[in-house]
């Protein structure tokens, strides 16, 4: 069989940017984007036919609800193989799991064909958001005298997860910290 070359409308389709209803919010990292794994396969069918591409997926880790798997892109008639792509999905539905890692290769597989790359660039959504605000800045205080000895006793007690706590509401001078720090140490003893 002849390889055939990607003609340049089917670069220019796969280059073409999805429609904005095929970008969601990632469920759990509300800074990305996500991409509808449908439309993945739409501009697949598109571009390569119905049938003149497949993706092989090998499962490579199940632990607990998380599955990972690793997914090889083939498209025989272009000669183009993309092997070795990752996705993982924690659904708790085991067989929801599975065909989520499947799907979470394939929109990376997308990628590397330029499928979505808009997205992955951050591109697609510049002229439907608003700039994002920065977050407020807490002011953090020095504790007083009185909040640092209730610091320095629930340290004693509970040791370095209350270090790391109170740094979200005190800024300490480097004696206080040093002096969290030996109690924590004392802790651990």
């Amino acid at each position: 069989m002849e390889i055939k070359q990607l003609t340049e409308p089917q670069i220019e389709l796969l280059r073409k940017p999805l429609p904005k209803e095929a970008v969601k919010p990632h469920p759990t990292k509300t800074f990305l984007s996500s991409i509808k794994a449908i439309y993945v396969v739409e501009r697949l069918n598109d571009v390569f036919g119905i049938g003149g591409w497949y993706a092989n997926n090998e499962v490579v880790k199940q632990d607990g609800k998380m599955v990972v798997v690793k997914s090889t892109f083939h498209a025989p008639e272009y000669g183009i193989l993309i092997p070795d792509i990752f996705g993982g999905n924690d659904n708790a539905d085991l067989g929801d799991a599975y065909k989520g890692a499947c799907t979470d290769a394939l929109t990376k597989i997308g990628s590397y064909l330029y499928i979505g790359m808009d997205v992955y660039k951050g591109l697609s959504d510049k002229d439907e958001k608003p700039p994002a605000k920065p977050a407020p800045v807490k002011k953090l205080k020095v504790p007083t005298d009185d909040e640092f000895n209730q610091l320095l006793n629930r340290v004693e007690k509970e040791g370095e997860p209350v270090i790391t706590k109170a740094k979200e509401y005190y800024t300490f001078t480097t004696d206080q910290y040093t002096a969290l720090q030996q109690k924590a140490k004392l802790k651990t003893a």
